[in-house]
């Protein structure tokens, strides 16, 4: 099970929830995406958490208007490594495409067994 956007709200603190980008409103998908710094801080928050990431998707932007690009990342569940793939993923992808995208990470519950 992933967290929907509305979980993200028991999760991640409400100033940060407040600079994500609702995708429910804008595409449908009950996601929300940051922006570079923001999901790093995200992704941060949730491993210490103790969760899990599946994966991600990127959304260009278009002044506040998310457009997809079609670009995403995935992991196992079982990868011990996945937010350390996340991170590298989303880092180079602004690396070479710049700081015009939000990232929405695909986090659920749970520990990845060490």
């Amino acid at each position: 099970m992933l967290f929907t956007d509305e979980d993200f709200v028991n999760i991640v603190p409400q100033d940060l929830l407040e600079r994500g980008i609702n995708l429910r409103e804008k595409l449908g998908f009950y996601e929300i995406a940051w922006k570079f710094d923001d999901v790093m801080e995200v992704l941060k928050i949730t491993r210490d958490k103790g969760m899990i990431i599946l994966g991600g998707d990127v959304y260009r932007l278009s002044g506040n208007e998310p457009i997809i690009t079609y670009d995403g990342w995935s992991t196992n569940r079982g990868v011990n490594n996945a937010f350390e793939v996340a991170i590298q993923y989303i880092t180079n992808y602004r690396a070479k495409n710049g700081d015009d995208f939000i990232y929405y990470p695909a986090i659920g519950p749970g520990r990845v067994p060490k």
